[in-house]
């Protein structure tokens, strides 16, 4: 059965589809039953999710002789939330299961306390503290590290600044950035991350000029200010 195409763009529940579409394929046997039931696929042996948006969602159900369905199962209602998705799954798993007459002892398609929106989108530093940091980094790395001999200019910033006090701020910015990517790496974890692209971002930038606090200001209200 062909889906139904949806404007992604608009669609409130198609950028989490890979996310939820991985965990509810965790829970064959609640799958299984959408196919039986509302896809209509009595001699399915398995099934598994492909696809979830607003509309409804795509079923991949094989049949005991080897052949495989896809079918879209549509929602009563167009979903307008993402915190609309597991009540509705939850309220389908339960119809399908008393109409089929199986026993209810499977848990629910999704667990509330997983089913929050985890995805953290990468939040950049400003351009300007970018640049400001990374010309700090260089700047200091220079003078302390610098091998002899050194340029005339390096000699000359090095009587006005020492080379103790730029390698101190080297360590102290290095530290704090080791520490920053830690608790990064922490907190993307936590909040159960999966996109590779997301994670690179995170780290890279954080590694080179910190800013993990971004962590916490959405987006749309730190470019606002």
């Amino acid at each position: 059965m062909r889906r139904v195409d949806v404007s992604k763009t608009k669609d409130t529940i198609a950028p989490h589809a890979a996310r939820l579409v991985s965990y509810m394929n965790t829970h064959p046997e609640t799958i299984l039953t959408y196919a039986k039931y509302f896809g209509k696929v009595q001699n399915a042996v398995s099934a598994r999710m492909t696809d979830i948006d607003s509309d409804g969602f795509v079923l991949l159900a094989r049949e005991s002789d080897g052949a495989e369905n896809e079918v879209h199962i549509r929602f009563k209602n167009r979903l307008k939330s993402y915190e609309q998705v597991r009540p509705v799954l939850t309220e389908m798993a339960k119809e399908a299961e008393e109409a089929l007459s199986l026993p209810s002892t499977r848990p629910p398609p999704m667990p509330s306390e997983n089913f929050t929106n985890t995805h953290t989108p990468f939040n950049p530093p400003k351009s300007t503290n970018f640049l400001v940091v990374l010309t700090l980094i260089v700047f200091c790395a220079v003078l302390a590290y610098y091998p002899s001999p050194a340029p005339e200019v390096i000699k000359t910033l090095r009587s006005i600044f020492g080379q103790e006090f730029p390698r101190g701020i080297v360590l102290f910015l290095v530290g704090s950035h080791i520490i920053e990517t830690l608790i990064v790496i922490f907190v993307l974890a936590k909040r159960g991350e999966n996109d590779l692209m997301t994670w690179v971002l995170w780290i890279g930038t954080t590694i080179l000029v910190g800013h993990c606090w971004h962590l916490w200001i959405p987006i749309n209200k730190r470019f606002s200010e």
